[in-house]
């Protein structure tokens, strides 16, 4: 049914509409109505306002993991909403990025996050500072609570069983006084969280970060967040890249309805539910498809709630693996997040590990492991270019008219080492 879609629509979808199939049990193929809307572009603000005033872009790019020259190519791309974290360990990398790529600053929206051991109230003025310091800039547009975990210093146990984040978020609001932070809001956060957070809070979340693509659009904790002015951010939207949506039937049908990717169609049916999204992509074309998805296209009701469908098993949050939503929780996930309490608790106190320094390291390992990478692929290309030229000074080999002798050594193919090449130069996603 998928493959008949695909062939059948495509041709009205070129003139923007598309035509609804039914196929018999004898294969037979009747159209049974025709609607507007697809192939169409629409016109849609790339911005969103946050309660608190400001604007922020509709999509932007998860910087977990990438290096410098990948967080340059991705501004390059056209990125501007720059998704960071303490824990990330890579914020000094994006601030060199930012800096090197010549775009104002106040073209940018940069959003970082609060690791677990950083909020107590004297913490977070310090995380901060060193965030900003990093980022190479005087204030960050949105300040997150990474995780609703916060763990007390000097305890065995390190975890504070009563979980309030009163102190925390009064020592947000006094950054966002002082001018340093803009908005302020939260991640992965379930609504009880932050109907607590609320009762206390001078200034409203204006942000939630959590888990949302079309295998767990978490469809109840998206209304009620947009029903209190909090607006919704999608972490993985992509379903972490594992492969997963490429597999969906649904999903790739009206992928190829739409004349888009896969991909920019799982981003696009978020947008339409009025989720933002910051996908993770290393490679700029892909940087480039996403950021499109703002633009379109517009997708008919039918298509959003045809996709907005629950399936757990594709859903990866953290926060019930280790418990701490208890609406969702079960006893394995309760009894598992014991013990990784027990784990963070041994690595944060007794061994006195410092989760973001470490990060920081890994960050710094991960640019020279980059740039290692690199070398050894660019000498890749010289060395392939360079034996395919000579192999044609001999007139062994032709790319004219896309022939090649048959005596040509196969390890290098014309076609072959064309495709080699393109390989090594397309960057890795």
């Amino acid at each position: 049914i998928a493959r008949a879609h695909s062939r059948i629509a495509a041709p009205h979808a070129a003139r923007g509409v598309y035509a609804i199939y039914s196929i018999s049990s004898n294969g037979c193929v009747k159209r049974v109505a025709v609607q507007e809307g697809l192939g169409q572009t629409m016109s849609t603000d790339p911005t969103i306002t946050l309660s608190s005033g400001h604007a922020m872009p509709r999509v932007g790019l998860g910087t977990s993991k990438l290096v410098e020259k990948q967080i340059a190519d991705g501004i390059e791309a056209g990125a501007r909403h720059l998704d960071c974290a303490r824990m990330y360990g890579n914020e000094a990398a994006v601030g060199r990025a930012v800096r090197a790529s010549k775009v104002p600053r106040a073209d940018f929206f940069l959003t970082s996050k609060l690791f677990m051991t950083e909020l107590r109230r004297d913490a977070v003025g310090e995380a901060v500072a060193d965030t900003l310091r990093d980022l190479q800039t005087d204030y960050l547009d949105l300040l997150l609570i990474h995780w609703p975990l916060k763990y007390k210093p000097g305890t065995l146990f390190a975890r504070d069983g009563a979980q309030d984040f009163a102190e925390t978020w009064a020592a947000m609001e006094a950054l966002v006084k002082d001018g340093k932070v803009r908005s302020i809001g939260v991640s992965n956060f379930d609504a009880a969280q932050l109907e607590a957070l609320m009762e206390t809070a001078k200034i409203p979340p204006a942000v939630n970060q959590v888990e949302a693509h079309p295998r767990f659009p978490n469809s109840a904790l998206v209304a009620w967040c947009l029903s209190k002015k909090i607006a919704v951010v999608a972490w993985g939207p992509l379903a972490s890249g594992r492969g997963r949506l490429a597999e969906d039937q649904v999903l790739w049908t009206t992928a190829n309805m739409h004349q888009v990717s896969v991909p920019r169609m799982a981003l696009r049916w978020n947008l339409e539910r009025g989720v933002c999204v910051v996908p993770r992509s290393a490679n700029p074309e892909h940087v480039r498809d996403c950021l499109e998805a703002a633009a379109g296209p517009k997708l008919p009701k039918a298509d959003v709630e045809l996709l907005t469908r629950s399936r757990p098993e594709g859903r990866r949050r953290f926060p019930d693996v280790i418990g701490v939503w208890p609406a969702s929780a079960n006893v394995v996930c309760r009894l598992l997040g014991w013990w990784l309490h027990v784990l963070f608790s041994v690595l944060f106190r007794v061994c006195s590990v410092d989760v973001v320094a470490l990060a920081k390291r890994r960050a710094i390992k991960r640019e020279a492991t980059y740039a290692a990478f690199v070398k050894e692929r660019d000498a890749a290309i010289a060395a392939m270019e360079a034996k395919i030229a000579a192999r044609a000074a001999e007139g062994k080999m032709t790319f004219t008219d896309g022939s090649e002798d048959m005596s040509v050594d196969p390890a290098i193919d014309p076609k072959l080492a064309a495709a080699r090449l393109e390989m090594l130069r397309t960057p890795a996603d």
